[in-house]
């Protein structure tokens, strides 16, 4: 076999082997990043299983797409990286060509060196030795792209995580609500029947029974929209972690810890949201950006190397080509000029948006902790209020027992601690809810359920 042939199989051995892509290697760059600090989901749990928190978090972590289709805008990024990489390395093609010439006549001794007809088989080889360092500048803005890319998918995760602690705490809300409004219709049906034997023993009046009746009427209505809200709820939440239905049992194992000041959440927030860290990236890629852009004013030097495996155009004897080509741009019709002055609008578009991120993320750090404090205070409030609700309600059913009292009196009472009771069960959740997107605005969320390191 001859050489060139041996070459020829070589070349297109490699080719064949560059086309193959293991998606499996490509998709676990981006699950790299995203699994990194948080736990494997449970896989194949049972209806009955109680579904904590933390497996819900890692269900969505795992299973919700909107991440899969930031993971891939990350993992493009990355192969942009790899394909400026590649920018720095020559160019090995292989171009073979068929020649068909006129009929002409020429000396017999020169005609030979003139077929009409040839083919040649070269491998050719095409390397920018010097483009005037844009190939360098490209090479930093994609790393930082690719920077920026990893921080805008760590907070759509942050995002998607917060969503789904606030739809697994507002379950767990309605279904207080509901647990405590069936209650309260069991005691208000037995209420209204009690009535009705009154009014027959002639001890109570019609109307008492008729109010009864619509106190009642208006909690299962109430019932009736609490449970409405759950199914949707429990819709929302098996959406966010990617199964067809989540009907287990959730389970309230969360405490919230003490918070720090709001000036140390601030300069955690610094620290650790990724949106920020995205905004920094930006600038610094619009910044390499301008770089290139102004670098197109430099001379740029190209090789060209020919080999010919087969060859029967003229000169048929020799077997290379080498050629050496410098660029030096002297008139662009202002394109490079445009080319910098669009790099530059660039440069202060992205310093605009890292201003607005960083104060942007202040203030929802300042909104979130100032909604922590005030539902705190609120609780305290409520506490109050129910155990005041309840001794009047209390002191109304004996005033009414003695004939001291109207139904009216009684059942106003018993709404409103009822209503009490409600309020203070949605704000001890609420709590929870608000404290993660306090977590969340402070870029700590996935930190609360990261796996501890073993002692």
């Amino acid at each position: 076999m001859r050489a060139s042939s041996v070459m020829a199989l070589a070349l297109a051995t490699a080719i064949l082997a560059g086309c193959a892509v293991d998606h499996a290697k490509e998709v676990a760059q981006y699950r790299r990043v995203l699994d990194a600090r948080m736990p494997a989901p449970a896989e194949g749990l049972a209806p009955d299983a109680v579904l904590t928190l933390v497996q819900a978090l890692a269900m969505a972590n795992r299973h919700n797409e909107r991440l899969a289709l930031g993971g891939e805008d990350y993992l493009q990024s990355l192969i942009e990286k790899d394909r400026v990489v590649a920018s720095f390395l020559p160019k090995i093609q292989l171009q073979p060509g068929y020649t068909r010439m006129d009929p002409f006549k020429l000396p017999g001794p020169i005609a030979q060196f003139f077929p009409l007809h040839a083919t040649d088989v070269p491998v050719t080889t095409d390397w920018n030795i010097f483009n005037g360092f844009r190939d360098v500048a490209n090479l930093e803005r994609t790393d930082v792209i690719a920077g920026y890319r990893r921080a805008v998918l760590l907070d759509l995760q942050a995002s998607i995580l917060a969503d789904t602690a606030t739809v697994y705490y507002q379950i767990l809300r309605l279904e207080r609500q509901v647990g405590v409004l069936k209650n309260s219709v069991q005691v208000q049906e037995a209420r209204v029947a009690d009535m009705g034997d009154k009014v027959k023993a002639g001890v109570a009046r019609p109307l008492d029974v008729a109010q009864t009746q619509a106190e009642a009427a208006a909690t299962r209505a109430s019932l009736i929209d609490a449970q409405a809200k759950l199914a949707t709820a429990r819709a929302g939440l098996a959406f966010l972690i990617g199964v067809p239905a989540a009907p287990n049992p959730l389970a309230d194992g969360f405490d919230v810890p003490e918070v720090a000041s709001l000036d140390d959440l601030k300069k955690q927030a610094e620290e650790s949201r990724p949106d920020i860290a995205a905004a920094h990236a930006l600038f610094a890629a619009a910044k390499k950006g301008l770089q290139a852009a102004l670098e197109e004013y430099l001379p740029s030097v190209k090789v060209d190397f020919d080999y010919f495996l087969s060859r029967e155009s003229f000169p048929m004897m020799s077997n290379w080509l080498f050629f050496v080509q410098a660029n030096l741009p002297i008139f662009s019709g202002g394109r490079i000029h445009a080319n910098v002055r669009s790099a530059y609008s660039l440069v202060r578009q992205a310093q605009y948006y890292e201003s607005l991120t960083e104060r942007q993320v202040a203030e929802e750090v300042t909104v979130a902790y100032d909604n922590l404090e005030a539902n705190g205070r609120r609780l305290h409030e409520l506490e109050t209020e129910l155990a005041a609700a309840t001794e009047a309600f209390g002191l109304a059913s004996q005033s009414y027992d003695a004939g001291l009292a109207t139904n009216l009196e009684r059942l106003v009472a018993q709404n409103q601690m009822l209503q009490a009771e409600l309020q203070l069960a949605a704000a001890q959740l609420d709590r929870k809810i608000l404290y993660f997107r306090l977590t969340e605005a402070i870029g700590r969320l996935v930190d609360q359920f990261a796996p501890k390191p073993k002692a």
